[in-house]
């Protein structure tokens, strides 16, 4: 599953590798709470080399929001099930 993400490179494709034990792809569409790691996700999109890291960097800048609301949200799910012992 290919994504997309504006850059100021322009439009650039990419993806969670799929390759590991459950892989990434997988962890992304199945795992509720997973977290993923930068290492994870790779370029679908051909780009010169000396931009590559730059782009990967504003990608997972632009991801860090949404971890965060992941986190605060797993947060109050554990302060809810805690509450209901």
């Amino acid at each position: 599953m290919n994504l997309m993400c504006n850059t100021k490179h322009g439009a650039i494709q990419w993806r969670w590798k799929d390759s590991g034990q459950p892989s990434p792809e997988y962890k992304s569409l199945n795992h509720q709470w997973w977290i993923p790691k930068k290492s994870e996700f790779e370029l679908v999109t051909k780009v010169d080399a000396s931009i590559r890291q730059e782009i990967k960097d504003e990608i997972w800048e632009d991801m860090q929001s949404d971890f965060e609301y992941q986190k605060s949200i797993y947060k109050i799910h554990k302060l809810n099930k805690k509450e209901s012992k």
